[in-house]
């Protein structure tokens, strides 16, 4: 069971681990979702500010091409200067077809960009643009401008023969066709304003909705981006809160199971303890009784007091015994007078001792030889349940020794035929009975004062485990925070979320806990210290250290406990040691009382008050109080009302025993109805009285 419980732990911590780690996954995961989604509206927006530069330099190099026309038409005089121009307007032509490509098909445009400073006087700039994917939709640009450039090819061919054709008329002199040739260029001039102004209309138009659809896509993607950090940090919030909540009810989990461990190894340790202190009991028990116990199936020897040993001197113990024999029927004498023997170990299919139980009427008897002498033994049968669940059982056989008796009727039926020999014979025996009555009051006197010390023993050990289950509660939740503090510290160290500063903190804590555990003890251990000469003490401290002895097991079981000291001293003289077990055994029997009545509210009230000289302490619970027919008994040694695996019965006849031998004073009982600070009473009130110091 331990090890399914901590195999439990461990399942539990490899599962938060996961959590922790998918989390994690999920939140990188989602993160660069939304990047992408970022980076693709980004892209977008760059590659419409790279098509309104590329429609800018279609413009610039427009109106270059508008200066050379117009430089042409009006300037050149001779054909290499018109050849010159003439291919510089073919040059800007191209650039503006390689720009028209790119807007067409998509690519990368490169332009040198001329500049007036000093070691940058050519800079190269290069923009990427990438048209829709649909082929099927032809850029306005590409629509409008392509046709201007055959035009302008057309118009540089036409004004190139113009002035071809007035450099003629010129050179031959024929001022007619010169001067007509002159008014065509002129014509063509005055129409190449209009021509390029169309042009520069269309370019700026376009450029126009460009960058209107440029303000739209940056608008658009301001509205996205926040939607998409919403949604982000939504998703990031509900994983996180997710992981939080799984990790918690996990953690939550883990500390159960850790307690259920501690738990168990404390009700182990508890029962083993218990177990050793019932089998230190019964021994003491059978070693105590004057005749010979054997506890058997019937024929296979179980357990047996030392009674039996003493009479088989041959054996030390029973190991010895069963290394031999199983079963004391071994010795039962054949030789029998009558039928009230029994000899036999089968009786129609019973063996002696179940023959026995079937006749419990019946005084059976058994012979023993011991050497060559016969014992007599009275035999007594008992069938004992010791296991509840399975319904095992044993047999426990007593035999009293009755040898005396039987030789006495032996001598009685002889000396019946002499009446006056039996009367001397009975007068010697009253003789020798006087002689040894002293001896046998002697002897009962030393039985009485060896059962007195059982008893006192029985109290400390009763004592004892109250004080361990103290000392159990006392520890339990430093324990647990220890547990707790170490499992948290050792799941930071491996997800790897931890520092010094941390653990340091962490050690000082536990360190903490430990010191407190240890205090704990060293306050304990002074219950159990005998005192060995009566001092003069105060009742105010032994009460206040009998109170934090208790204070655990009242707060686990949601008891209340109100004090109302009148004075705070309370001095008297005797041993403090002693009265501390007498308050810790009313305290312990009001708390049992009040978790077993289950009243609606859980109280315990301790008051002092001195009266003519003498100080009185009321320990008064409101459990219902204790039934009439029994009040009278509960100061009578071996009186419980409590189940035999919880009490002895020898705690309060120990108080009284204390109170009254040892500190001159009185303790008493009886049950009450009363209103102590406007809260109601009905239970039992106990009456300490301890004479005061004078």
């Amino acid at each position: 069971m331990h090890r399914s419980a901590k195999s439990s732990v461990y399942k539990k911590l490899i599962i938060l681990i996961a959590i922790f780690l998918i989390g994690f996954a999920s939140l990188f995961t989602l993160n660069q979702i939304f990047t992408n989604l970022t980076n693709q509206i980004d892209k977008k927006t760059i590659n419409l500010k790279n098509k309104i530069t590329i429609g800018e330099f279609i413009a610039y190099d427009l109106v270059e091409i508008r200066s050379l026309f117009h430089e042409l038409a009006t300037t050149a005089t001779n054909k290499r200067s018109r050849d010159l121009i003439s291919e510089k307007i073919g040059d800007k032509i191209d650039d503006v077809d390689d720009a028209l490509d790119v807007l067409e098909n998509g690519g990368v445009l490169t332009r040198f960009i001329e500049l007036n400073i000093a070691g940058h006087l050519n800079t190269i700039k290069k923009i990427a643009y990438y048209p829709s994917k649909d082929k099927n939709k032809l850029s306005l640009e590409v629509i409008d401008i392509r046709p201007k450039l055959n035009d302008i090819n057309n118009m540089v061919a036409e004004v190139n023969k113009l002035l071809e054709k007035r450099t003629h008329y010129k050179k031959i002199k024929d001022t007619k066709m010169f001067l007509k040739s002159a008014k065509k260029i002129r014509r063509y001039y005055k129409a190449l304003p209009s021509f390029f102004k169309r042009i520069s209309e269309n370019i700026r138009r376009l450029l126009y909705e460009s960058e209107l659809s440029l303000q739209k896509l940056e608008k658009q993607t301001l509205k996205d981006k926040a939607k998409y950090l919403k949604i982000k940090i939504a998703l990031i919030l509900f994983i996180v809160i997710i992981v939080l909540i799984l990790g918690y009810i996990i953690i939550k989990g883990v500390n159960k199971d850790s307690q259920k461990v501690y738990l168990l190894n404390e009700e182990l340790n508890e029962n083993l303890a218990k177990q050793q202190r019932q089998e230190k009991s019964i021994r003491a028990i059978l070693d105590g009784q004057p005749n010979i116990i054997v506890v058997s199936d019937g024929l296979h020897m179980i357990e047996a007091n030392a009674k039996l040993f003493e009479f088989f001197d041959t054996f030390d113990n029973l190991d010895d015994y069963k290394a031999e024999h199983e079963c004391i029927c071994d010795f039962f004498d054949t030789n029998i007078p009558n039928n009230e023997y029994i000899v036999k170990k089968d009786y129609d299919g019973l063996n002696w001792a179940e023959y026995a139980l079937k006749y419990p009427d019946k005084d059976f008897k058994v012979i023993i030889k011991k050497g060559s002498i016969k014992h007599h033994f009275a035999l007594k049968v008992t069938k004992a349940i010791i296991d509840d669940a399975t319904k095992e059982a044993v047999v426990v056989t007593t035999l009293n020794d009755i040898t005396s008796e039987v030789n006495a009727q032996l001598k009685l039926k002889s000396l019946n035929k002499n009446l006056e020999l039996i009367i001397d014979n009975k007068t010697k025996e009253l003789q020798e009975l006087n002689e040894n009555l002293e001896q046998k009051i002697i002897i009962e006197s030393a039985k009485v004062r060896e059962k007195d010390k059982q008893m006192i023993s029985q109290s400390r050990f009763a004592a004892m485990g109250e004080m361990i289950g103290n000392i159990a509660h006392q520890w339990r939740q430093p324990l647990s925070a220890i547990n707790t503090t170490a499992s948290g510290m050792i799941l930071q160290m491996q997800l790897g979320i931890t520092d010094n500063n941390e653990i340091e903190e962490s050690y000082n804590k536990i360190m903490g806990y430990v010191d407190f555990l240890t205090q704990t003890i060293e306050d304990f251990r002074g219950f159990f210290k005998e005192d060995k000469e009566k001092v003069d003490f105060n009742i105010i401290d032994v009460i206040e250290k009998s109170l934090s002895v208790t204070s655990a097991t009242y707060k686990d079981n949601d008891i209340n406990l109100i004090k109302d000291f009148k004075v705070d001293k309370l001095m008297a003289n005797g041993m403090p040691s002693e009265l501390s077990q007498v308050f810790l055994n009313v305290l312990n029997n009001a708390k049992d009382a009040t978790i077993s009545n289950k009243p609606d509210e859980r109280i315990v009230h301790i008051s002092t008050v001195v009266e003519n000289d003498t100080c009185i302490i009321y320990i008064q619970d409101n459990a219902g109080g204790i039934p009439k027919d029994i009040i009278e008994k509960v100061f009578d040694p071996y009186f419980t009302t409590k189940h035999q695996s919880q009490g002895t019965g020898i705690g309060l006849y120990m108080s009284k025993d204390i109170v009254e031998k040892h500190m001159n004073g009185k303790i008493s009982v009886k049950n009450t109805k009363v209103t102590l600070d406007n809260k109601k009473y009905n239970g039992a009130c106990f009456k300490i009285e301890i004479p005061k110091l004078k």
